[in-house]
């Protein structure tokens, strides 16, 4: 009888300790998850038609505001779309109608994006870690982003980068880049051209005049930088480096209005 109480109370001591050792597993692994949880991705603000696939030409689903998305997914608006996503603490993009961009985050930070058509603003937090990478990919380059806010547009009839805040550094895909760029006073003559050509519609004396323009510096890079308040215009490899124009401008004001609410607190 007693060796029979001793063996009951081995028993349940055993029994309690293993569900202890139990308890503590579980909540180890939901440590372990956290910790190497993807970044949440969750559309803000939506307008129109949105939608995202698994993959680029994928089945795709209506998504709106408050929606989660996986943590690899295409994003794309329709003709009356708009979307603001939030990338975990990685910040935001804001994508204007009629585009398309890859999201990919791993661990627990964005990876890189993949613009794939459009126009997309990129609103990024200054990123913490010097091992810390995160990039843009567009058809003719890799843009490498440590804490930035700048549009790519990527449309059938052009195809351009431009800088609001910050540095990126861009790299060619294929050979290097045949970079055009104008002495500072040509520069400012172009600047105030085309603002009379935005006012006046008169795009094709603009282009006249340009053509016509001399003082350009010529020169072949496989990298470059693009600081605050310029831009770079892609026709293949050929590039133009200038300062923003009013046409990039207002794109992005309109984007930067759309999403005011949460770019407005990157910390970039």
């Amino acid at each position: 009888m007693y060796s029979d109480t001793i063996f009951l109370r081995n028993h349940l001591h055993i029994k309690n300790i293993m569900q202890l050792v139990w308890i503590f597993c579980l909540i180890g692994f939901g440590f372990t998850n956290v910790s190497f949880a993807a970044e949440r991705v969750e559309i803000v603000k939506a307008e129109g038609g949105v939608s995202f696939s698994k993959a680029s030409g994928g089945k795709s689903k209506n998504v709106t505001t408050k929606s989660i998305l996986p943590a690899a997914n295409v994003v794309s608006t329709d003709e009356n779309g708009r979307a603001v996503i939030q990338i975990g603490n990685t910040g935001y993009i804001v994508m204007e109608k009629n585009s398309q961009v890859e999201i990919n985050t791993v661990d627990n930070h964005a990876e890189f994006f993949r613009h794939l058509t459009g126009i997309v603003y990129y609103a990024v937090n200054s990123l913490k870690g010097k091992d810390r990478k995160l990039d843009v990919r567009t058809k003719a380059s890799t843009i490498g982003i440590r804490g930035t806010r700048f549009l790519v547009t990527d449309e059938k009839d052009h195809s351009e980068i431009g800088m609001r805040k910050g540095t990126i550094s861009v790299t060619s895909l294929q050979g290097d880049f045949e970079i055009h760029k104008q002495s500072e006073q040509d520069e400012f003559e172009a600047m105030k051209k085309e603002g009379e050509a935005a006012v006046n519609k008169e795009k094709a004396d603009f282009d006249a005049y340009k053509d016509k323009m001399h003082n350009e510096f010529v020169e072949y890079k496989h990298e470059l930088s693009l600081d605050a308040n310029r831009m770079l215009s892609f026709d293949g490899n050929r590039v133009e480096d200038r300062p923003l124009n009013p046409a990039t401008i207002k794109k992005m004001e309109n984007l930067e209005s759309y999403a005011d609410k949460w770019v407005g607190g990157v910390q970039d």
